[in-house]
């Protein structure tokens, strides 16, 4: 099977579970299941990627591929109950759109919105679905364990994030600016990008997979490019006095310092 192939089943198999999840989010009429259980197509598609490669003998599973599948499936059951808001500011034009076209009944629309999501989907996630296919060698070297200790430090700086956010929670007149917030604005993110950055360390180990880099790239521009903005914008909408936050604290670590 080539890497194309392989490829095109796996961003298939992603696109067909993400539009049945809308369907029952639909049915339900409420966003919250897509909301909830966004990255499930992820979880399967993985799953199926390290199917696919053992039914057809493409390459043996590798110490590498193992520990970055059991990374990105600890991400994936982690994120069904954390990044809501994080997920509907992503989704915020998507969910804003689907009403509308319902009640027009343009549902080819809403297909091809759903496999443009699938796509990014799949390319966000390509460093872990690219070692599934040639994962290298299966002994790992000192770019896999640097990979790995990315990976691990950017869940524990997201874990402790959720933490802090759920227990301030309840104050919605205040933002929070300790702990880890008054190092950046946006810690959440930045652990997200250092875990991001790990798969994509790991991948780099893989035959073929520096391709992959492209999938990193997208994920860094839709952080940097669209999401902060977008969190940007609400936080200073309801709290007046995050400008004076955000003129002395920077908002990741080296980048857009403002």
């Amino acid at each position: 099977m080539s890497n194309f192939a392989y490829l095109l089943i796996l961003f298939s198999f992603n696109s067909i579970t993400l539009i049945s999840l809308i369907l029952i989010s639909i049915n339900k009429k409420s966003p919250r299941v897509l909301l909830k259980f966004l990255f499930f197509p992820v979880l399967f598609t993985l799953i199926l990627g390290a199917f696919i490669q053992l039914q057809f003998e493409i390459s043996d599973i590798s110490l590498r591929q193992l520990f970055s599948n059991l990374i990105v499936i600890a991400w994936c059951l982690k994120s069904f109950n954390a990044y809501s808001s994080i997920k509907s500011l992503l989704l915020q034009e998507f969910l804003e759109s689907i009403r509308d076209l319902i009640h027009q009944k343009k549902f080819l629309i809403i297909i091809i919105n759903t496999i443009k999501i699938s796509f990014i989907q799949i390319a966000c996630f390509s460093s872990a679905l690219s070692l599934n296919y040639l994962s290298g060698y299966s002994s790992l070297n000192f770019l896999d364990i640097l990979g790995i200790s990315f990976c691990t430090l950017g869940i524990a700086m997201e874990f402790i994030c959720e933490r802090k956010i759920k227990k301030t929670k309840q104050d919605e007149n205040k933002f929070i600016r300790t702990g880890l917030w008054s190092y950046l604005r946006h810690p959440n993110l930045a652990g997200l990008l250092l875990f991001f950055f790990g798969l994509q360390l790991i991948a780099l180990n893989g035959i073929g997979s520096q391709w992959s880099v492209m999938g990193f790239v997208m994920l860094l521009l839709i952080v940097l490019k669209k999401l902060i903005p977008l969190l940007e914008r609400q936080l200073l909408a309801k709290y007046p006095e995050y400008q004076e936050y955000r003129d002395t604290t920077p908002v990741l670590p080296t980048l857009l310092r403002r």
